[in-house]
């Protein structure tokens, strides 16, 4: 499980344990998700835990070194970068992570011998408007891509779902905190949409559609109606038992859409044998894949934000690329950031001398000096000199203090 310290990767991890499926590896980079990861399934820390994995999935040597000594026969892979709004601003770590770290995978999997792997992919793929989006759909590429090779086949899968209820950083969280302290609600639209699931309905069926694929088909989960954001934060305020606050309408930020959608336009939804997956017909993958890869590599790791945003909506071509800012007009130069904390206007500038001051001046306030007082220690030992100011007199008996 990569993403085993997020909320769908430990949940699976959760899963697999409850149905005796063994040993489970863990794999996360942020080490204090993992162990609370590993406590709540053993019961016990790392020092008696062997199947946690501190790794990121950058790491392409690491990734091999892993797989060969764990040998896994299935992999889920739930590891990403989520949050759209900051990928928006990083689309380099984005790539790295969701794309390449993903292709690191796949090849560590083609070369020890997996017999499943599936990718947690989100419905934001679907015609992707954002950095998270289209690295995100990339990634469903490189599995698929991933199929047609290797001596032994490998049912790679990637299955799309929306926003999980109850998830780290997710939308719920921060508008029950929201009710909670009486805030105004932030949206982004009054008429803005998403699809809502709950873990538990995610996870049994990401696993029953790994269980169907053979040869890296992309699924869509059945996500029922949209709701509206409007409507979720009056049911929540409903279930807390309070009226909805004021709501604060802040505008749909770069990357977001009003409405998400399960399907993109250039693809088909077919029937599968469970009534709430779809299989999805796409393209087929490019020839050049491997090759474009490589230079979104180069474009990521040298940090050209224009080539790496050019090379993702080559290879995605439902990208809806970011408009570019307006470029100043000639003979005009850009403000400094901080020019704005600049007062504005002119000052006048200091003419003749300066009037002699008149009258008394207050006399000045010496600083309170520092006093040092000595604090019993115990056992009757030499006493340490302790600095008091005194206006913060201690007033803790000399037992207390010493205990201290």
């Amino acid at each position: 499980m990569t993403g085993a310290g997020g909320t769908i990767g430990s949940a699976l991890a959760r899963r697999a344990v409850d149905c005796g499926a063994g040993p489970v590896f863990l794999l996360d980079q942020d080490e204090c998700a993992l162990h609370s990861t590993v406590l709540a399934l053993s019961g016990r820390g790392f020092h008696e835990n062997d199947r946690a994995l501190l790794a990121d999935i950058r790491d392409a040597a690491r990734m091999q070194r892993l797989f060969r000594r764990t040998r896994p026969e299935i992999v889920y892979h739930a590891a990403a970068l989520k949050h759209l709004p900051l990928l928006e601003r990083n689309p380099a770590e984005a790539v790295k992570t969701n794309v390449l770290g993903t292709r690191n995978l796949v090849d560590a999997a083609l070369q020890t011998g997996v017999e499943r792997f599936t990718l947690v992919s989100t419905d934001k793929a679907a015609d992707p408007a954002s950095v998270l989006g289209a690295t995100k759909r990339l990634a469903e590429e490189v599995l698929r891509a991933g199929a047609a090779q290797g001596a032994r086949r490998i049912a790679f899968a990637s299955v799309r779902f929306g926003n999980v209820l109850g998830s780290r950083g997710s939308f719920l969280g921060t508008v029950l905190e929201q009710l909670r302290r009486g805030l105004p609600i932030t949206v982004t639209d009054p008429e803005a949409t998403r699809f809502f699931m709950t873990v538990s309905e995610a996870v049994s069926l990401l696993i029953q559609a790994s269980a169907m694929a053979s040869h890296g088909e992309v699924y869509s989960l059945d996500m029922g109606e949209p709701v509206r954001i409007i409507q979720l934060v009056e049911r929540l305020a409903a279930l807390q038992g309070i009226s909805v606050p004021p709501v604060r309408v802040t505008g749909l930020q770069p990357g977001e859409k009003l409405r998400e959608e399960l399907v993109g336009t250039q693809e088909l939804r077919n029937p599968t044998a469970h009534p709430r997956i779809w299989n999805l017909g796409l393209k087929p993958v490019r020839p050049d894949l491997a090759q474009r890869l490589d230079e979104l590599r180069a474009a990521a790791e040298q940090g050209h934000r224009k080539a790496l945003i050019r090379t993702l909506g080559e290879l995605c071509d439902t990208y809806r690329l970011p408009a570019e800012p307006p470029a100043p007009p000639a003979g005009t130069t850009t403000p400094a950031p901080w020019a704005a904390l600049r007062p504005t206007g002119t000052t006048a500038p200091r003419t003749g001398t300066t009037a002699p001051r008149t009258g008394t001046t207050a006399p000045r306030k010496e600083p309170p000096r520092i006093r040092r007082e000595l604090i019993p220690e115990p056992g009757g030992a030499t006493p340490a000199p302790v600095a008091v100011h005194p206006e913060r007199t201690m007033t803790t008996a000399p037992a207390a203090a010493a205990e201290w």
